[in-house]
C-alpha cells in the first residue's frame, strides 16, 4: 500500500514539472521590418582653406629670356645631363617630347635623324646603325649607334664645365670660332632653345670647343627636349 502511494506521488510531481510554463518562440521578422537602432552621430567635418602661395606662370612655347631662366627648363636640362651620365633610359625618356620624339642634327648642314618616343626608351643599349650625316672636311659618312657616335659628343659638353646661353649662337657667346654656318634650323624657327657651350680650355687650342643647342616644346605644361643641334669648329 505504501509503495503504491509513493509511486503515485512521484508521477504527480513529475507531471507537475512537465506542465510548467513553456518558453515563448520568437516570430520571424518580415523582410520589410527593421530592428530599431539609435541614430548615428554625424562626423565632424573640418574645412581647411588652402594656404595662399605664389602663382606658377604658364610656360609658353615661345622664345624669351624668361623661358630660358624658368626653373622647369633648368630642371629638364639637369635631368637630361644626369640621364646621359647614368645611361638611364627611363630618365632620358622623361626629358624628351613624348609625342614627337627627338631630332638630332650631327651638323646643321646635315638632315636631322629622328628618334621616335618608342626608340628613346632603350636608346643607350640600342645597336641600330643610324646614318647621322657626314664629317666636316672629309665628307665621310658618320654611321653607328647612338651610344657610339652621339653619346660621347653629348658628354663632351654636358659632362664638362659649360655655359648655358639663351638663344644665342654668336661666336664667343654660344659658340666658338669657326668658318661653318652657325644658325638655328629653319624648320624649327620660333622654337625656344638654350645653347650649351663648352669653351676650349685655357691650355687648349681655341678651336677645341663644342656646343649642343637644345630646343624645347611644351607638353601638358612641362618643357620637353625636342631638338639637339651640334656645333663645332670646321674649316
Amino acid at each position: 500500500m505504501c509503495y503504491r502511494i509513493a509511486s503515485l506521488l512521484l508521477i504527480v510531481f513529475v507531471s507537475g514539472c512537465a506542465a510548467g510554463p513553456a518558453t515563448p518562440s520568437l516570430a520571424p521578422l518580415d523582410s520589410g521590418t527593421s530592428l530599431p537602432s539609435s541614430s548615428p552621430t554625424p562626423p565632424l567635418v573640418v574645412v581647411i582653406s588652402p594656404t595662399p602661395g605664389p602663382t606658377v606662370p604658364v610656360l609658353l612655347s615661345t622664345p624669351s629670356p624668361d623661358y630660358c631662366a624658368d626653373p622647369r627648363v633648368q630642371a629638364v636640362l639637369a635631368a637630361f645631363t644626369t640621364a646621359l651620365k647614368d645611361l638611364d633610359d627611363a630618365a632620358l625618356a622623361e626629358t624628351i617630347d613624348p609625342v614627337d620624339g627627338l631630332d638630332i642634327f650631327y651638323r646643321i648642314a646635315n638632315a636631322p635623324v629622328h628618334i621616335t618616343p618608342t626608340e628613346v626608351v632603350g636608346l643607350f643599349n640600342n645597336t641600330f646603325t643610324y646614318t647621322w650625316g657626314d664629317q666636316a672636311g672629309s665628307g665621310l659618312p658618320v654611321e653607328g649607334a647612338f651610344s657610339s657616335e652621339i653619346l660621347p659628343l653629348l658628354l663632351n659638353v654636358f659632362d664638362q664645365t659649360n655655359a648655358l646661353v639663351c638663344q644665342d649662337l654668336a661666336t664667343g657667346s654660344g659658340t666658338g670660332p669657326t668658318t661653318a654656318l652657325v644658325e638655328w634650323p629653319a624648320q624649327f624657327a620660333g622654337m625656344p632653345f638654350v645653347a650649351v657651350y663648352r669653351a676650349a680650355g685655357v691650355q687648349d687650342n681655341e678651336l677645341d670647343w663644342r656646343t649642343w643647342a637644345v630646343g624645347f616644346t611644351v607638353v601638358n605644361g612641362q618643357p620637353k627636349i625636342r631638338v639637339l643641334v651640334q656645333y663645332a669648329w670646321e674649316i
